[in-house]
């Protein structure tokens, strides 16, 4: 008898189990976002393979896959292309000049990308100007360097950038963890319209976060860390979907690869519920066309990609 019952409390068990999984919910239960985003990283830029690499020094520029386009990350034009792409968001790295202006530049060293030597913030903007950012670029281990001569004088500044898309969404990322950067960062920000602030999201250490928002309310952060993302989905995870998600995951993006999806509870209507009754979002990482054509109707609040190129146009009239 005592059998019969564990066998019936495990088979129940096993049914809310696969209950719990495999429903999931109606798409008239989400609640909708009208402002699908697509967030460019990088804006258009040259992709590089990320096997065996170091992320705080591997030189990404001499790792970039066969040029399929002339775009270099983090200029004007890189960025323009990405808005006329489909972006909604383009995410842009940000250095300080030895003379204090901010520039857009992702590494806090010129070696990798430049023909200069040495820290950003070693520099004044006017020498910055003068060299190629183009120059470190090679997908052949440096037979050939197919953007040498191309990018000099395209390093830009973050006011030119601003004046050039005053109505247009960045997501800040600060490279070099300086609270004089931010505070430069919060000075420009400053002298921007009110409307204009509510543009920008962004990236860096906490405490320079902290100094930002105490100084430009509207400025968010965008995208919750890894840290935060594996202690919330855990509780969810752990609790087969029953918890949701907690007050501090409240304006975040979550994001992750579709192919993870499938290791939710209740994917994608009953689980995106849970994440927009938190008020947080839910953004797919795309970056194929093969994806961009599967995902292109997902229930989701954005994407994020590498390839804006590739897929923009897949989502850009969601």
């Amino acid at each position: 008898m005592l059998k019969k019952i564990v066998l019936i409390i495990a088979a129940l068990f096993l049914l809310f189990i696969l209950f719990q999984y495999f429903y999931s919910g109606f798409p008239e239960n989400i609640q909708k976002d009208e402002n699908f985003e697509i967030v460019a990283h990088r804006g258009v830029h040259q992709n590089y393979t990320k096997e065996n690499m170091n992320w705080h020094s591997t030189c990404t520029a001499t790792r970039i896959y066969e040029p399929t386009h002339e775009y270099l990350e983090n200029t004007i034009e890189s960025i323009e292309a990405a808005f006329a792409m489909g972006a909604t968001i383009v995410e842009i790295d940000i250095n300080r000049t030895s003379d204090d202006q901010i520039v857009l530049f992702h590494n806090w060293m010129l070696d990798c990308r430049t023909e200069g030597s040495g820290k950003v913030s070693d520099f004044p903007l006017d020498y910055l100007k003068t060299l190629d950012v183009g120059y470190g670029y090679t997908h052949d281990d440096g037979k050939t360097y197919p953007f040498r001569g191309k990018g000099v004088g395209k390093m830009p500044t973050l006011i030119e950038v601003l004046i050039q898309f005053p109505d247009r969404k960045f997501f800040i990322d600060q490279k070099d963890g300086s609270i004089k950067t931010a505070k430069l960062l919060a000075e420009i920000l400053k002298s921007l319209p009110e409307k204009q602030q509510e543009l920008f999201y962004y990236w860096g250490r906490e405490k320079n976060y902290q100094y930002i928002k105490n100084e430009i309310p509207q400025i968010k952060r965008l995208f919750c860390n890894r840290k935060q993302m594996k202690k919330w989905f855990m509780k969810y995870l752990i609790t087969f979907g029953l918890s949701g998600f907690p007050e501090e995951s409240r304006g975040y993006v979550m994001g992750m690869p579709p192919k993870y999806t499938k290791l939710i509870w209740g994917y994608p209507y009953r689980f995106l519920n849970k994440v927009h009754e938190a008020d947080a979002k839910f953004y797919l990482m795309i970056d194929s066309k093969e994806e961009a054509k599967k995902f292109a109707g997902s229930p989701v609040d954005g994407i994020v990609t590498d390839y804006i190129e590739v897929v923009g146009e897949f989502f850009a009239l969601k």
